[in-house]
């Protein structure tokens, strides 16, 4: 993914609405007086604010905003002709006001860099299954951009996607989706996917109704919408997390409760499954440490899915575990998921094509 080298003057006056900028691509912010030749790799865009930009400032950059048309956006106040004129003498015509909202710089940038929401889909793949997983990654990029920015959710159209899951895989089998979503280049919308194929195809092996499953389907696609407010830095970070950066991830199911709260018709199973499908049977989960019985059959469910689907699927700093190892990993949790539901799990996964990935070769 292209990384946003952002510049100013001063971050203290860069428009504060755009700071959330930084869940959604990964950003780096330099001021002017510390910007060199060696902070733009070959994959940058410079992402400029305008505003007290010196002379000096803008002959620093014009070798790399000349070098492309795509090299750089501008933040400028467009009721300023000074403002708008420097943008473009520098050679920047993708322009967005400072005093604009944050979708609308998402847009532009969209604009600019491609749809990163669209997956890279595999040749070969059933109709029914590319279709679903082309609407549901549009989908889940609508619900990202309206947490983000405040605005109403989609949570119709997400509904709809689930339901849309269920019958795929119906159609199509859920080694199938898996693959496909598992070539998303995006780490989140690629487990989201998966833990929403999981929770639909574990919750009908079980026997709940068809309405359920699409509830389960549901609360898979929102479990971590919570993470639109932590930095992609943070959350694709190869290494291990510091202790502060561990806390703040740790509070993405309180954020999803909070922007899913603004939502009356979101059913309270589906916030539950958002709010604790971190927490264990033996208390020792977050954010609430729930335990037992406070945990409900569903966020039991959610929870043996996300993990399975964290640890099989591959990221560019893990290879993906094998299902038996997975399983064992798993089991080894002793006390922390309910164990009923985990050896039902188990027996699905080793006795059938349950969660197997085909993957590409090459």
């Amino acid at each position: 993914m292209t990384q946003i080298l952002a510049v100013s003057t001063n971050w203290k006056d860069f428009p504060k609405q755009f700071a959330k900028l930084a869940t959604a691509y990964p950003v780096r912010y330099v001021p002017f007086s510390r910007f060199t030749r060696d902070d733009v790799a070959e994959d940058t865009l410079l992402l400029i604010d305008f505003p007290k930009i010196a002379p000096g400032d803008l002959k620093m950059l014009k070798p790399f905003t000349k070098a492309s048309e795509n090299a750089a956006v501008g933040l400028v106040d467009m009721k300023s002709r000074a403002q708008v004129l420097q943008a473009r003498e520098l050679g920047v015509f993708h322009l967005v006001d400072r005093d604009d909202r944050l979708s609308n710089l998402l847009m532009k940038l969209k604009n600019v860099l491609g749809d990163y929401s669209k997956p890279d889909l595999p040749p070969g793949l059933p109709p029914k299954t590319a279709q679903t997983v082309e609407s549901t990654s549009a989908a889940l990029n609508l619900m990202s951009v309206a947490a983000l920015s405040g605005t109403p959710l989609p949570v119709r159209l997400l509904a709809g996607s689930a339901r849309d899951i269920a019958i795929t895989l119906e159609s199509d089998g859920l080694d199938t989706w898996l693959s496909a979503v598992q070539s998303h280049h995006s780490h989140t919308y690629c487990h989201t996917m998966m833990v929403a194929g999981h929770a639909v195809r574990f919750s009908k092996a079980l026997g709940m109704a068809e309405q359920d499953q699409y509830l389960m389907g549901l609360g898979g696609l929102v479990h971590d919408l919570g993470k639109v407010k932590i930095p992609l830095s943070i959350l694709d970070k190869p290494g291990k997390l510091t202790a502060l950066e561990r806390q703040l991830v740790n509070k993405h199911p309180v954020y999803s409760r909070e922007i899913l709260a603004t939502r009356k018709e979101i059913p309270k199973a589906v916030v539950d499954m958002a709010l604790w499908h971190h927490e264990f049977i033996d208390g020792s989960g977050y954010p609430d440490g729930l335990s037992g019985s406070q945990i409900s059959k569903r966020v039991r469910l959610i929870t043996i899915v996300d993990i399975y689907s964290a640890l099989t699927e591959k990221r560019a700093y893990k290879e993906a575990v094998p299902p038996s190892k997975a399983l064992a990993i798993m089991a080894n949790m002793e006390g922390k998921l309910d164990a009923g539901l985990l050896r039902k799990f188990r027996s699905m996964v080793l006795n059938s094509d349950f969660g197997r990935i085909r993957r590409r070769v090459g």
